[in-house]
């Protein structure tokens, strides 16, 4: 029997035999031994090397090489700035492609989303930690990119519903001249916190955390799914409140973590972090497609993913689950997004989203 060929279009952060590789074969050889999964499989890795420092064309070049190869379905272009641009190349070649960006402007009847954060849930979670703490009054650390841009726009757009004051911005690039002065600029008018549109050079660079030491500032402060670059470091997060995707309390991210250590004998990449929760779920949604697929090609697998239905999710709160449907390709409901805090070098769990009518 031919195996089904499945394409990571530099998901596999490590390369083969890698942690996330061996995530990602975790879910399918357990689907294998529970019987979802009755015929061999074969995966093709393909570096990405897209957007912001390659080029939007090796991304497009990756999708499409997957594709030549026999790949039923590709899962990368994970960040907005490649999905935006690989999508159309999935809808066109009628291959399904799952990303993890949080981009509104990633659509179309191949593009599926496991999001990663979201561009526009984001900025609804931040100010509903604000309001809950009484910051009504806020300075902004807006980042020209993809993702800053439209992050800011639903900022604003929240702050108004809820009358929140944006006293101050600054708008950087993501490598800034000064970045301590355009802080300091932030800090002179007062506001009660300090939140960071962006998504994530600063901080993941340590840029962020070198000027705020510079100036000795120490605001309650909230950043969007930036936050979860905490897996380059988390002293260069120090202190920030963002909105992260790892819950102690989800039964299947803890049974995810011992299955892992079982069968590897290791803690998995840089543990404890969300992203190899979401590489362990964007495999398991791969099998899920393919099960319910009428026929395993490009078209079947885009029907497959669409028939999914209240999928238990390791990603995020206790009640995060996934579904899909013809016109409904965001793959996470519920609790997907919640709040996480760096304190003395360690992630904790901050909280979930409160309903706040």
């Amino acid at each position: 029997m031919d195996a089904i060929k499945i394409g990571w279009l530099g998901a596999a952060l490590d390369g083969p035999d890698g942690g996330y590789d061996r995530i990602h074969r975790m879910a399918f050889d357990e689907a294998t031994e529970q019987g979802v999964l009755n015929r061999p499989y074969e995966f093709v890795l393909h570096p990405e090397n897209g957007l912001p420092q390659g080029s939007a064309k090796n991304a497009i070049d990756g999708f499409k090489y997957l594709v030549d190869e026999g790949c039923i379905a590709v899962a990368g272009a994970y960040s907005s700035d490649n999905a935006m641009v690989v999508g159309p190349y999935a809808n066109e070649l009628q291959v399904p492609l799952v990303s993890w960006c949080g981009t509104e402007r990633y659509s179309g009847p191949y593009c599926f989303r496991l999001g990663n954060g979201d561009c526009g849930g984001d900025p609804a979670l931040i100010v509903g930690w604000l309001k809950k703490h009484g910051y009504t009054r806020v300075a902004v650390l807006s980042e020209v990119s993809p993702n800053g841009e439209e992050y800011f726009r639903y900022f604003r757009m929240e702050c108004r519903r809820r009358g929140i004051t944006v006293a101050a911005v600054e708008t950087v690039s993501q490598t800034p001249a000064d970045l301590a002065q355009n802080l300091d600029s932030l800090r002179a008018v007062g506001a009660d916190a300090l939140v960071y549109m962006g998504y994530g050079v600063l901080a993941a660079s340590g840029l962020l955390r070198e000027a705020l030491d510079k100036l000795a500032w120490d605001p309650p402060r909230i950043m969007t799914t930036a936050f979860m670059f905490y897996l380059m470091g988390f002293d260069k997060f120090e202190g920030w409140v963002g909105i992260d995707q790892l819950c102690p309390d989800n039964r299947l991210a803890k049974g995810f973590h011992e299955h892992y250590v079982a069968r590897y004998g290791a803690d998995p990449p840089m543990w404890p972090n969300a992203i190899p929760v979401l590489a362990f779920d964007t495999a398991r949604v791969i099998v899920e497609a393919t099960f319910r697929a009428p026929v395993l090609t490009g078209w079947g697998m885009k029907e497959g993913f669409e028939q999914i239905r209240f999928m238990p999710s390791a990603t995020g709160g206790p009640q995060t689950h996934i579904a899909g449907s013809p016109y409904d390709h965001q793959l996470f409901k519920g609790d997907w997004l919640l709040y996480g805090r760096i304190r003395n070098g360690k992630l904790e769990f901050e909280g979930l989203f409160e309903p706040w009518e």
